[in-house]
């Protein structure tokens, strides 16, 4: 294998490393639900991944070929400070609790899927505020892919004891929505200041709404002992906070650099497969035939919703930017 071959195939590794790491977010943030109240949780998370995401942007600003993509200072300009906020605790904040909530009720599989669902979802928002469109291909596997959660709802789902099903995919929708909605604007803060810049001040933006939510709820932080207390959720919160929500930049920039944005983000595409092979695996989750029909199906439908978008539109860019800061 000469050193081009080679390359190209390392991309490819760190293409469906991302897709991994992106795709067992349900999975790594179920036992933690079910360990801390999810509003709590949320203020866990983004003070760790605070710290994680600050310290790589120590090591990323003073190389100059990554501080280009990640940005190389933390200069804000006044007039994006509302901007960075609303991203933070809405892209952010409001997507991680509705997430979490979401694991009371529905297994991580569910979950999984819907929030692979976000390609669809950031490109129906740009139909309706971007003067985006939708193509003939893209629109059948839209529809496929829509079928295909209908059928997934109204089947064999993971139980949940004491969880209603229906309220865990409202809990879902919400969080893969809320996420969604802030894509472009995220994207256009990541163009602008760097990814690791820009997610870095979204997350302080959280972490300092958390410190006002839990002095007016009097959310009990002695809970951080029962993380303590385990050292799988010393690692599984500190792989949410740092790994998928600041680590994994890296290993994606090193795939853009070997093999193209463009292949890099197809290969995001297996998220829900990822998902839901990790849970069965690790969580006990339940695995059916039909269910793995349906999941296999979702992902032709998104890679084909994405091999075939519309050229002549942002939603190359936007696409990339909507599977960030998991």
């Amino acid at each position: 294998m000469n050193t081009t071959k080679k390359n190209v195939f390392l991309g490819w590794v760190a293409a469906i490393a991302v897709a991994c790491i992106w795709g067992v977010t349900g999975v790594v943030s179920k036992p933690l639900s079910m360990a801390v109240d999810p509003m709590t949780l949320v203020f866990f998370r983004y003070v760790t991944a605070v710290i994680g995401l600050s310290i790589i942007y120590m090591f990323t600003s003073r190389s100059k070929s990554l501080s280009v993509d990640l940005g190389k200072s933390l200069k804000i300009e006044k007039k994006d400070f509302a901007r960075i906020a609303l991203c933070g605790i809405v892209g952010q904040g409001v997507f991680s609790l509705f997430n979490f909530l979401s694991l009371a009720h529905i297994g991580a599989t569910e979950n999984g899927v819907i929030q692979g669902m976000q390609p669809f979802a950031t490109v129906f928002f740009g139909m309706m505020f971007m003067n985006f469109r939708m193509n003939k291909i893209q629109w059948g596997a839209f529809i496929a892919s829509a079928l295909c959660i209908y059928a997934m709802s109204v089947g064999p789902t993971n139980s949940i004891e004491g969880g209603t099903a229906l309220l865990g995919y409202v809990y879902v929708t919400c969080s893969m929505l809320a996420l969604a909605w802030t894509a472009h604007l995220r994207a256009s803060l990541a163009d602008k200041y760097g990814s690791v810049v820009s997610m870095l001040y979204q997350y302080i933006s959280v972490a300092v709404m958390g410190v006002f939510v839990v002095i007016a709820m009097g959310l009990d932080l002695s809970q951080i002992y029962i993380i303590f207390s385990s050292p799988l959720l010393i690692g599984l919160l500190i792989f949410l906070g740092t790994g998928i929500s600041g680590g994994s930049y890296l290993v994606q920039l090193y795939s853009f650099k070997q093999i193209g944005v463009e292949k890099s983000t197809m290969a995001l595409n297996l998220m829900p497969l990822v998902g839901y092979l990790v849970a069965v695996l690790t969580l006990g989750e339940e695995m059916v035939l039909s269910k793995t029909i349906i999941v296999s199906l979702i992902v032709v439908a998104l890679y084909i919703f994405t091999k075939y978008e519309t050229k002549d539109t942002p939603e190359e860019t936007i696409t990339l930017k909507t599977q960030e800061a998991k």
